[in-house]
C-alpha cells in the first residue's frame, strides 16, 4: 500500500484515541506493520505525529528503526495478539521483529515478571508443537525418494523443537540403561597324577586358576585357599 497522508492521520488518530496500533493494522484497508516501519524510517514528520499519538493513548514507545512501535508497558490486548500470532505458528524472534510489537527482550521481561502471560505463552508453544505435529505429518505423506534425506533432516528438527515447545507431551524420554548382567567367573580345576618322591606313590594334585592374578595354583600349596565366593561342583 502506497503512502498518503490523509492515512497517515487516520491512523494516528485512531492510536491517539487509545486504539492498539497492531489491531489498528489489521482490518481491511489497512497497510502492513512493515510498511508503516519504512514510512515511519523514511517520514519524519510520520514518525514524530505517531509517536505523539502513542503517547496520547497512553502507550509510550518508540517510534522508528528497528523499534518502531514497541509496547513498553503491559498490555493484555497485545499479550492476546502475542497468544494468537504464536498459535499460528509465529516464532517470537519473529514476532519481536514486528515493528508493531513488543521487542523481543521486552517479550521476555513480562515472561519473567507476569505470571499469566508466561502460562499464556506456555499454552501457545504447546499449540504450536501440535501444529508442527500435523506439519511433520504432511511432510511424510508428500515425501519422495527424491526428498526422503531432506525430508529426515526436516523431521528431525521439528522434533527437536516440539520436545521444546511441550516438554511434557512430546519430549522423548531418556531410556534407563539396562542393569549390566552379573558377572560370574567359571575357574576350571584341572587334576594330574604325580609320583610322591617320598613314598614313591602315585597322587592326584589339582591345580586352579587364581582369578585375580590369571596364574594357575597348586591346591597343595602349603597356605592355598579358594577363591573367594568360588563354589565347588561336583561333577
Amino acid at each position: 500500500m502506497r503512502w498518503s497522508a490523509a492515512l497517515g492521520r487516520r491512523i494516528c488518530e485512531r492510536v491517539a484515541g487509545g486504539e492498539v496500533l497492531y489491531a489498528v493494522l489489521r482490518e481491511a484497508g489497512m497497510p502492513s506493520a512493515q510498511s508503516v516501519a519504512v514510512w515511519a524510517r523514511a517520514r519524519a514528520d510520520f514518525a514524530e505525529a505517531l509517536l505523539e499519538a502513542r503517547r496520547a493513548g497512553g502507550r509510550p514507545a518508540r517510534v522508528g528503526g528497528k523499534g518502531c512501535g514497541g509496547v513498553w508497558t503491559y498490555c493484555e490486548e497485545t499479550a492476546h495478539a502475542i497468544f494468537e500470532r504464536l498459535c499460528e505458528g509465529e516464532s517470537l524472534t519473529a514476532i519481536g521483529r514486528d515493528p508493531t510489537m513488543p521487542s523481543l527482550s521486552t517479550i521476555f521481561y513480562w515472561r519473567r515478571k507476569i505470571p499469566e502471560f508466561a502460562e499464556t505463552v506456555r499454552v501457545a508453544k504447546e499449540i504450536q508443537a501440535e501444529r508442527f505435529c500435523d506439519l511433520g505429518w504432511e511432510m511424510v505423506e508428500a515425501a519422495t525418494p527424491e526428498t526422503a534425506y531432506l525430508t529426515h533432516v526436516r523431521l528431525t528438527q521439528l522434533r527437536w523443537m516440539t520436545g521444546v515447545m511441550a516438554p511434557r507431551v512430546y519430549r522423548l524420554k531418556p531410556v534407563e540403561p539396562a542393569a549390566p548382567r552379573e558377572t560370574l567367573d567359571v575357574l576350571m580345576r584341572r587334576f594330574t597324577i604325580e609320583e610322591d618322591p617320598e613314598t614313591g606313590k602315585q597322587k592326584v594334585v589339582a591345580w586352579c586358576p587364581n582369578p585375580e592374578t590369571g596364574e594357575v595354583e597348586r591346591e597343595d600349596t602349603p597356605g592355598w585357599r579358594p577363591p573367594e565366593g568360588s563354589v565347588s561342583i561336583p561333577a
